[in-house]
This record gives C-alpha cells, sequence and structure tokens, in this order.
C-alpha cells in the first residue's frame, strides 16, 4: 500500500494526540513545545527512515506546522471519527431492527454517509478485515479492505433508483486503486452501471456490484446477523429480562495469538454481563503473559466499562487453543440500555528463546 506522506502521518499523529488530551482534561499546547515533543520527533524519525539528529527534526516538524494548519485539520478530522462512529451505530441499529422486524433494509431510505457504513457492515460480514482508511479522503476513496494478503480498493456510491454510473467512475477508481498499490478494486452503487462502465470494469479489473447484487448481500447479512442472534443471544430470550445487543469490533495484534471465537450474554443469576471466547496461537513458539482487554462504548462513542482480564494458561503453546471468560459485574439497568458496542484487544508477550 502507498505509504502516506509526512503531512498525512504529522496530520493524524497530532490529530490522535490531541484527541488523547482532550479526553484526559489536559491541556492543549502546540505539539511542537510540549511534553510530547520527544514522542512526536521519534514518530517522525521512523517515518523519514533516516539517522537525522533531534534538531534537524525538530526543524523539519516546525516548517510542516508553518505551512500547515493541523489544529484545523486535526479538528475536523476527530469531528469526522466520531460522526463515522455515530453513523455505524445507526446503520448496526437500523440492521438489528430488520431482522427482529423481518423486514429487509431499504438501502434507498439512507443516505450517502449511512450508504457507505452499510456497505463496510457488509464486506465485515463476509469475513473481509478493513485495512485502511484515508485522513484525508482527497483520493475519493473510502476504504481498502483485504483477505488473504490481497488489497482491494471500495468506493461505495449513493446513486438515485434508475440512475446510471458511467465509464469515468470506473476508471477513476483503477487509477485510485493503483496509487494505493491495490490489486483489485470494488465498486459498490446504489444504480446500475451503463453497457461502457460494464465493458470498462471487464477490461482494467474493476468488480461492480449495481443495487440488485447489494440487495442480495444485505439481505444475507441480516440473515447472518439474525441467525448468530439466535445462536448466541436468543435462545430462551422470552425468559430473558436482560438481553443486551452489541456490535464487535476485535483488533488483532500484528503478531500470532488471535481470537477465533467470542460470544456474551447475561448471566441471569449473578447479573453479570459474561463474554466467553477461544484463542489460539497461529505462531511457532509460545506466548506467555496473554491478556484480553474489553472496552464496552455507549452510543454516544464514550468508554463506559473497560477492563484487562488476564487468561489463566501463562504459557500458550505453538497451535494451542484456550477459552477465556471476563465478567462485568453491576450494571445498571439504564446503562445495559445505552450500551451499543464492544471492543476487545489481546496484550502478550512473545518468547524467541526456550
Amino acid at each position: 500500500m502507498r505509504p502516506p506522506s509526512l503531512r498525512n502521518k504529522l496530520l493524524e499523529y497530532y490529530a490522535l494526540q490531541k484527541g488523547k488530551t482532550k479526553n484526559n482534561n489536559e491541556s492543549t499546547e502546540d505539539n511542537t513545545g510540549s511534553d510530547n515533543n520527544s514522542s512526536l520527533i521519534r514518530h517522525v524519525t521512523n517515518y523519514l527512515h533516516k539517522k537525522y539528529d533531534d534538531r534537524k527534526i525538530q526543524r523539519i516538524i516546525e516548517d510542516m506546522f508553518e505551512k500547515y494548519n493541523f489544529e484545523e485539520e486535526a479538528r475536523d478530522i476527530r469531528k469526522r471519527y466520531l460522526l463515522s462512529s455515530y453513523i455505524d451505530s445507526i446503520v448496526q441499529s437500523r440492521i438489528r431492527d430488520s431482522y427482529k422486524s423481518s423486514t429487509l433494509l431499504d438501502i434507498d431510505s439512507l443516505d450517502e454517509l449511512k450508504f457507505k457504513a452499510l456497505m463496510k457492515q457488509v464486506v465485515l460480514h463476509f469475513g473481509y478485515e478493513i485495512l485502511f482508511t484515508p485522513v484525508n479522503n482527497e483520493k475519493n476513496i473510502d476504504f481498502i479492505m483485504h483477505r488473504k494478503d490481497v488489497k482491494i480498493a471500495v468506493l461505495a456510491i449513493k446513486g438515485e433508483p434508475g440512475s446510471y454510473v458511467g465509464e469515468k467512475t470506473i476508471v477513476q477508481l483503477r487509477r485510485i486503486a493503483n496509487y494505493y498499490h491495490c490489486e483489485q478494486a470494488l465498486l459498490f452503487a446504489n444504480a446500475y452501471f451503463t453497457y461502457e462502465a460494464l465493458n470498462t470494469a471487464s477490461e482494467i479489473g474493476v468488480t461492480l456490484l449495481d443495487r440488485d447484487k447489494i440487495i442480495l448481500l444485505v439481505k444475507d447479512l441480516i440473515d447472518g446477523r439474525s441467525q448468530e442472534e439466535k445462536k448466541y443471544l436468543l435462545e430462551e430470550a422470552e425468559e430473558q429480562k436482560r438481553t443486551i445487543y452489541l456490535e464487535g469490533e476485535i483488533k488483532f495484534p500484528k503478531t500470532k495469538v488471535q481470537v477465533i471465537f467470542v460470544k456474551y450474554y447475561m448471566d441471569e443469576e449473578s447479573g453479570e454481563l459474561v463474554f466467553e471466547g477461544k484463542l489460539v496461537n497461529t505462531g511457532k513458539r509460545p506466548a506467555v503473559n496473554i491478556n484480553v482487554n474489553i472496552a464496552i462504548f455507549n452510543r454516544n462513542n464514550d468508554c463506559m466499562y473497560k477492563n484487562i482480564f488476564p487468561v489463566e494458561k501463562e504459557r500458550l503453546e505453538s497451535k494451542e487453543e484456550i477459552a477465556f471468560k471476563c465478567t462485568f459485574p453491576g450494571i445498571p439497568q439504564q446503562d445495559l440500555d445505552n450500551l451499543c458496542r464492544y471492543q476487545l484487544k489481546l496484550e502478550y508477550k512473545n518468547t524467541y528463546k526456550d
């Protein structure tokens, strides 16, 4: 994938640091003169892949801050992140409403942002992972996904029913895919494609999914979610008084221990919210000190509950699987009604010598 520019790397870093500062109620000084300056210098040094002294790196940073208004742009990025999370939660609620009412989600009723969010849920449903979302969407692409080391540039277009997408859009998407070094390109459209667009897409390797195909994909998504809920959550639903629905997000480290199964439920006897799952070590060497980190968020994207749960087995051998169980006791009903998603991360140490 094409590496980001130094400007975008600095912008991404600045937006993240200012967001942390705001969340921690700390001062919001300029990064060029704050306590985070040493961290910023390391960040730029790693990007440049050259051994400059700190004074030269500092001059580079100052020059960049003179050229660009990172304060304003970082604020816009944080707003977009929050808006994206909010829209994702709305779309997930619409999906739940669809399978609960046994009606197909009306894609024409969604605005452009919600339509794009729905297409993201579709690709996740079919086993793809979101690899990259541009900080500044200057190249007119929504995200890059991957599976089996194949990168795919994805663009979703919300058109009017009965409208057509032309050849120019197809060529532009292929150019964007090449820019990010993606092997494939995929275009979702809530419309149809012209004859020229279909021919060109076939020639240059762009996969096209029109509204008829999207409707089938969304139906599969809703049916799949419905089956998952019935399997893991809705058994004896009439007898459960505290049912909870959460959208899951599992963040894997770049190394070897992975989550291969996870479910959650309310324990009626203890009143605890319980997460159960299974981990596997896909690497060639053992892993130790494994912890499962779970954070639970409300519909405002605020982290309401967070905890670290050590895995009982201290050493996980290569190809070995282990179950885990995490509990959150004493969550009030008013909080349960407002929770909408969880995030699961893993922490562990690799062993390189036995």
